[in-house]
């Protein structure tokens, strides 16, 4: 999953994850839809009916491992961050990209102290709660 999020740093497309397209890690901190209404729009319009498998939100962050079926990402949100920033900043001879170290952490440069990042990760899961099982519906 890191290695997806830093496809578009290793390229040089973008400087940063937070700032890259089309990525997991962008979606996570800058939602761009609600996933219930783009598959209810899409359906409408037919556009999904040449896909054999049903569209997937992306999982939670758990945060903890429990004694319990657990079905998100046994990272928390900010943990996953820090670990793709770090992984970013590594030099890759055989890659044209990476974080530049000059570049202050993540969670600075998304201008949040870690209070601040705890709300905004918890009303991120909270939004996307009701849609995680969206796509059984059909």
């Amino acid at each position: 999953m890191a290695y997806v999020d830093l496809n578009p740093v290793r390229a040089a497309i973008a400087e940063t994850p937070e700032t890259s397209d089309y990525t997991s890690i962008k979606e996570r901190l800058v939602p761009r839809f609600n996933l219930s209404d783009a598959i209810q729009a899409q359906s409408e319009q037919l556009f999904l009916k040449q896909f054999p498998l049903p569209l997937k939100p992306l999982l939670l962050f758990e945060g903890v491992v429990r004694n319990e079926p657990q079905l998100g990402i046994l990272f928390s949100l900010s943990d996953y961050l820090e670990l793709v920033d770090y992984t970013g900043r590594i030099l890759n001879p055989n890659k044209r990209g990476h974080i530049p170290e000059d570049q202050p952490p993540i969670l600075k440069r998304l201008g949040l102290s870690t209070d601040e990042w705890l709300v905004e990760a918890t009303e991120f899961e909270a939004r996307y709660r009701d849609n995680r099982w969206a796509h059984l519906d059909r």
